[in-house]
């Protein structure tokens, strides 16, 4: 390697490169290891009582720190530390031990070592404990050092968002609670919302619950000037994420995902089928029952089969469907998922009205409930068509948290949750931007 000319520093504080010190001594230990002394470049520092910078030292001291693997295993760092006298004859502190970047006030790692710790935790997704173990450290350092790494994450007004997406997820598993006075049992679900930036990716906000409230109140402590830009918000078909976006967001248009709404379409055939099986036979489907055997057949879109899988849905249909409600209850399925795919408003209205006549032919229940959401939503069907924005991201982000959940094998604190999610969250976002042409960068701002 060749070194600069300008460069000053020695060999061995060049391979160890810790900033700010140089190596005085290193030495073998007698039972294995290593033992490598350091101390500062520079002996100033201002007193943190009166800010004077002082270069008096009035006594040496030896501090021995943890830091990360250099070489082959991980070697004890003494670091030969002054103590400094302040300069200001007034101030009422007369000493003062010696802070720098590296080693602040009464820590006992250096600084890089923590920046490691919260690096393999955000950026491999590990659990905290495993990366305390590997580092030598305790599970509180490492959480403390990821907690610190977001607080100086952006904040979310400063970020330039036009797609918002909502989506919910379970903190933790359903849990059940006995009242004492009556005996009664209460079933828990806790859930937690996920606001996450669209073009992006980005986790932006996680609250608890999935109410009214919870949404509103969280979008409604935005900055006015970050709620006037958000143009279009993508939500799964639920009524209370419509309400508090009406009412937090009034000028933005709501975009229904699609894959919910093919999602109660299928939902929809599976009931038709489980309903003319006990119909039929008066039991439930078993093997011997074609329509059964090809279930998942069924709930395949019709341009995606072989011509081998159409064929065995049209002998499916002849086999086992003698009122011809389950064909219907399919046709019905298929005229969706061809209006979802409409180009432009004017297509989608005319197969609106053709998913109409599918549904009168049909006649059932199943069928009748499905109008009516799609008659519900039909505005935000049209935003879907008009904008292309979807939940897909948001539900990528929320298949992230899920993964988050359970490498840490759950969580109780939820703040620590959030910090995991949202840190995880950017460092992918940054990622996924620096990987992408220049042409087609993604704005997460």
């Amino acid at each position: 390697m060749i070194e600069a000319t300008c460069s000053r520093r020695d060999a061995a504080s060049l391979i160890f490169d810790l900033p700010g010190y140089h190596v005085i001594d290193a030495v073998d230990l007698p039972c294995g290891g290593r033992r490598v002394k350091v101390s500062a470049d520079v002996l100033e520092d201002g007193c943190p009582g009166c800010g004077v910078v002082s270069s008096r030292v009035h006594s040496w001291t030896q501090q021995r720190v943890k830091d990360i693997t250099v070489g082959r295993d991980r070697p004890v760092v003494v670091v030969h530390k002054p103590r400094v006298v302040c300069a200001e004859a007034a101030c009422g502190r007369k000493t003062f031990a010696q802070r720098t970047d590296q080693l602040p006030f009464r820590a006992r790692c250096l600084t890089r070592l923590r920046e490691a710790a919260a690096e393999a935790v955000i950026a491999s997704g590990r659990a905290v404990d495993e990366v305390g173990d590997a580092l030598g450290l305790a599970w509180w350092t490492v959480q403390d050092a990821v907690n610190a790494a977001a607080v100086v994450l952006p904040a979310v007004d400063d970020l330039r968002v036009h797609h918002l997406g909502i989506d919910e997820h379970r903190y933790r598993r359903v849990r059940f609670f006995r009242d004492p006075q009556t005996g009664s049992w209460t079933r828990v679900e806790p859930w937690m919302t996920t606001f996450v930036n669209v073009a992006c990716g980005q986790v932006l906000g996680v609250v608890d619950g999935r109410d009214t409230a919870a949404v509103a109140a969280w979008l409604t402590a935005r900055d006015p000037a970050w709620r006037a830009r958000v143009q279009v918000v993508a939500i799964d078909p639920s009524t209370t994420f419509r309400k508090a976006i009406t009412t937090a967001l009034p000028q933005a248009r709501i975009s229904v995902d699609p894959f919910h709404l093919i999602q109660l379409a299928n939902l929809m055939v599976t009931r038709v089928r489980q309903r003319l099986a006990q119909a039929n036979h008066g039991r439930r489907g078993t093997t011997a029952d074609p329509a059964w055997a090809h279930r998942l057949l069924l709930l395949r879109g019709y341009d995606t089969l072989t011509e081998r899988a159409r064929a065995r849905l049209q002998a499916t249909f002849k086999a086992d469907d003698p009122t011809h409600e389950l064909s219907a209850a399919w046709g019905v399925k298929e005229q969706l998922r061809r209006l979802l795919a409409s180009p432009n408003a004017t297509a989608a209205e005319a197969e609106r009205n053709r998913l109409g006549c599918f549904v009168i032919a049909a006649d059932m229940p199943e069928t009748w409930r499905l109008w009516h959401t799609v008659n519900i939503w039909w505005p935000q069907i049209l935003t879907l068509i008009a904008t292309g924005v979807t939940n897909a991201r948001t539900e990528a982000a929320n298949t992230s948290v899920k993964q988050i959940k359970r490498t840490g094998r759950g969580y109780r604190n939820p703040e620590h949750y959030r910090a995991r999610i949202l840190l995880r969250s950017a460092r992918r976002s940054r990622r996924r931007q620096r990987f992408t042409q220049q042409g087609t960068t993604l704005n997460c701002e």
